[in-house]
């Protein structure tokens, strides 16, 4: 059976979408970018989210890197810990 998408797939690129290339700049998850790409709007930029992201936010990013992974976008880590920042994403 196919995997159905919920998210916006890492692979399209929108304008004013944080890039995949920046992860290391931004001590950032691949997986955490690509999934504030998709939640965000021009009224909440990608990189006002990745700054002060609101609690629904969160919610959507974490649900949005759940799927990249079970869809095998983004291997998993090995903890299941994805940094973003100076924070991070447990799941």
């Amino acid at each position: 059976m196919a995997k159905c998408r919920t998210y916006r797939d890492p692979a399209v690129v929108a304008d004013g979408d944080i890039p995949l290339s920046e992860a290391d700049e931004l001590e950032t998850h691949p997986a955490i970018l690509a999934a504030i790409n998709a939640i965000a709007s021009d009224r909440r930029p990608a990189r006002v989210i990745w700054r002060a992201p609101t609690g629904p936010e969160c919610d959507s990013i974490v649900m949005a890197v759940e799927e990249y992974i079970y869809i095998g976008d983004f291997k998993p880590t090995s903890n299941n810990i994805y940094q973003w920042g100076a924070g991070e994403i447990r799941l």
